[in-house]
């Protein structure tokens, strides 16, 4: 079912901001990107163990190609934070993944940012989004996406 949204939320904690004052050091927004996106696969991906065991025998690897962060606004040390996930732009070998990053208490957004994870054998050749993984991936992206996503590669 498309139109999901996962939300992830964080507290700041001091050693996630610069001397100055308290502000979050920009990196911190990547790194919970990728907590937001590790604690996304555990939660919505079942057989993510079962993926893992793939991985760790040489079959498919997961590889973040593209990062790109846009920052709207500060956060400081105490925020509470939310991270909202969806997905996009969803091909048969990788799929986008975009966070936008809200203060709970002043409803801002300080941050959108996306990350595209494309997938390979571990010698450089592509391999298709593992099943289980598609799935949430289709779950999590706008109806039209998933219906072009079919339209492109499930209807042939």
């Amino acid at each position: 079912m498309p139109n999901k949204k996962f939300i992830y939320e964080h507290t700041v904690f001091f050693n996630e901001t610069n001397a100055m004052g308290g502000v979050v050091y920009y990196s911190n927004y990547v790194k919970w990107q990728g907590i937001t996106r590790e604690d996304y696969f555990i939660k919505t991906v079942p057989e993510w163990q079962l993926i893992m065991q793939e991985v760790a025998n040489g079959k498919v690897n997961m590889i973040t190609v593209e990062e790109h962060s846009h920052f709207f606004k500060h956060a400081f040390f105490g925020d509470k934070i939310t991270i909202e996930l969806h997905t996009e732009d969803i091909k048969q070998y990788c799929f986008n993944m975009v966070f936008v990053m809200r203060n709970i208490e002043k409803d801002d957004i300080l941050y959108k940012g996306w990350q595209k994870l494309t997938f390979d054998d571990f010698k450089g050749n592509f391999v298709p989004i593992p099943p289980p993984m598609l799935k949430s991936v289709l779950d999590h992206a706008t109806k039209e996406e998933h219906d072009r996503y079919k339209k492109r590669y499930m209807e042939k």
